[in-house]
């Protein structure tokens, strides 16, 4: 079955079921910590078109500013192009690459002499990352030297630039303002769950662009974890959406949009609703049209659920299983847990606390829930495992293929060939299910990788797609967890050496502070870490079994002592 008709089934199955069943701490150690203060942003950037007689220096850095202002401005580059020749600005496009720079671009000018036709400034910086077309940002493993040359030629008397490369240099102090972080949002193959891609587009189109690549489709990682929602083709009639004073976006769609269902209209429309909400709470009513007017579609669809972590953490201490509650720690006896006779080095739970699992030493994934044990998977120096939403248990040994154990105990392959001649170090399954990160090691170093989960028509997983990279410029990573719906929390080195935990986006970071990757305040040589999604609750533990919960941007107090590990569900 291809995957719309998948989902036509999904949707009739989701309504015959609704129509069925219609109905600041006072106790604690606190631990003192840094305190990074962000800078603001530059808001609001007003371009200004170029002086009369200006050198070629100060058209060049006329034209950067009034070209980093494009996507913030009504008119967008109208006056970065008043410093181009006619002919440059007809083929200058801005928007093909977009490079991030840890600061302003520097100039050097070559020399030239007062009776000169022709000019050459070069602008230079380090870049940060980089933004293609489509609004993908990937950041560079470290800051790397990047120079762009620009040809001018007097023009009426006036220095134009008259050569240049396609693209934007943007310090990273002014992208995320002039950037709108949106996050595209396509439903897991079951509807259960929204599943994130992060994308970084201009502030003035932002709502256009995300309309135009949510009916693009999911993007190569995704594919097969996913699901499209419209009939393959649907686009666009108007390439943009009106947007009206009462928070209304009006989307024209081509004829395609016929084939339809009305399930398949309510559920665009609340896939649209989840992507065109932003991080202040503000969503808009979205209305589709087509050539013949509103489209209407079904009542009473529902519609799949944002990721987040169902369950609370539980913790491994003195032999005994406990749930961290609050600010402390309870014993979990209801729920009947065999650790007699194990070594637990790795703690892991589903769903509510089910399973509940545990590494024996190296060699043995053991689940413990249930009130017995029972063997999962053997083999030398696996992986800590991770529990799905599925309740399917994720292992595998270092070199080997990953394995998934399901709830019946029958074990499977998943195949990932970008994995091979790779080390697995740590693996955690996204809470909607459909994506893996991973951190692998290898001749090249650390990294980290997240991937789409590909699931036969059962559910069963069978496949990884290709990754994206993660953090790039983080190095020496030993554990990544899910922090937020598309934020990694990675272990990793910090300047000194020492071990603390950093923030990366799947897609980059939303924040005044640049979309890279950031250290988080206030934790100091933490040996795990764990998170929970939807919360934005972290706890990290160090060697000696002091147990932090994170507070606030740099407050990390003591939660308990003695703890051996700790773990949320995922």
């Amino acid at each position: 079955m291809n995957p719309r008709g998948t989902l036509v089934a999904a949707l009739t199955a989701l309504v015959l079921l609704l129509s069925a069943c219609a109905s600041i701490p006072s106790t604690g150690k606190v631990r003192e910590g840094r305190v990074d203060v962000e800078q603001g942003a530059d808001v609001g950037q007003v371009a200004v078109g170029p002086a009369s007689d200006a050198e070629p220096d100060a058209i060049v850095r006329g034209f950067l500013l009034a070209a980093q202002a494009g996507p913030t401005s009504s008119t967008p580059f109208s006056v970065a192009k008043e410093y181009l020749t006619q002919t440059a600005g007809t083929s200058w496009r801005p928007y093909a690459r977009v490079v991030v720079l840890d600061g302003s671009p520097q100039l050097t000018v070559e020399p030239v002499d007062a009776e000169a036709s022709t000019a050459t400034v070069r602008a230079s910086g380090r870049i940060l990352a980089s933004l293609d077309e489509r609004g993908v940002y990937a950041e560079a493993p470290a800051p790397m030297p990047h120079e762009v040359t620009f040809e001018l030629t007097r023009t009426g008397g006036q220095w134009r630039i008259s050569s240049l490369d396609d693209g934007l240099m943007v310090p990273s102090q002014v992208f995320t303002s002039a950037y709108h972080y949106t996050r595209l949002y396509f439903p897991t193959p079951d509807l259960q769950s929204w599943v994130p891609d992060v994308r970084w587009f201009p502030q003035q189109t932002w709502r256009t662009n995300a309309v135009r690549e949510v009916l693009a489709g999911p993007p190569e990682w995704l594919g097969g974890a996913v699901t499209s929602v419209l009939p393959e083709g649907t686009s666009l009639a108007i390439d943009a959406v009106a947007v009206g004073a009462a928070g209304t976006v009006e989307v024209t769609l081509t004829e395609q949009v016929a084939d339809a269902t009305s399930q398949e209209l309510a559920l665009f429309r609340a896939q649209l609703q989840a992507t065109l909400s932003d991080s202040g709470g503000h969503s808009y009513r979205v209305d589709l049209l087509d050539a013949t007017g509103p489209l209407a579609g079904s009542e009473g669809v529902s519609v799949p659920r944002a990721p987040r972590t169902l369950g609370p953490a539980l913790a491994v201490r003195d032999g005994r299983l406990w749930r961290v509650e609050g600010r402390s720690l309870t014993a979990a006896e209801d729920l009947d847990v065999d650790l007699s006779g194990l070594d637990p080095t790795a703690l892991a739970t589903g769903p509510q606390t089910d399973p509940v699992v545990v590494r024996d030493g190296t060699a043995r994934i053991v689940r413990v829930s249930g009130g017995r044990q029972t063997v999962l998977l053997e083999g030398p120096d696996l992986v800590a495992p991770s529990v799905d939403r599925y309740r399917a248990v994720w292992s595998g040994v270092p070199g080997g293929a990953l394995q998934v154990v399901l709830p019946s105990g029958s074990r499977y392959p998943v195949t990932a060939p970008w994995l091979e001649d790779r080390t697995v170090t740590s693996l955690r399954v996204s809470p909607d299910g459909a994506r893996l990160a991973v951190v692998t090691s290898g001749t090249s170093g650390t990294s980290v990788q997240v991937a789409g989960i590909v699931r036969d028509a059962q559910g069963v997983p069978t496949s990884l797609t290709d990754p994206v990279t993660v953090g790039a410029s983080v190095h020496g990573v030993t554990q990544a967890v899910w922090q937020d719906e598309a934020v990694l929390g990675l272990l990793g080195d910090d300047d000194d050496g020492g071990r603390t935990l950093f923030l990366s986006g799947v897609g980059g970071l939303a924040g005044v502070g640049g979309a890279h990757s950031r250290e988080v305040a206030g934790l100091t040589g933490p040996a795990s870490v764990t998170a929970s999604v939807g919360l934005a609750t972290t706890l990290a533990l160090d060697d000696d079994g002091v147990l932090y919960q994170r507070q606030s941007a740099a407050l990390w107090p003591v939660l308990a002592e003695h703890v051996d590990l700790v773990a949320y569900p995922g």
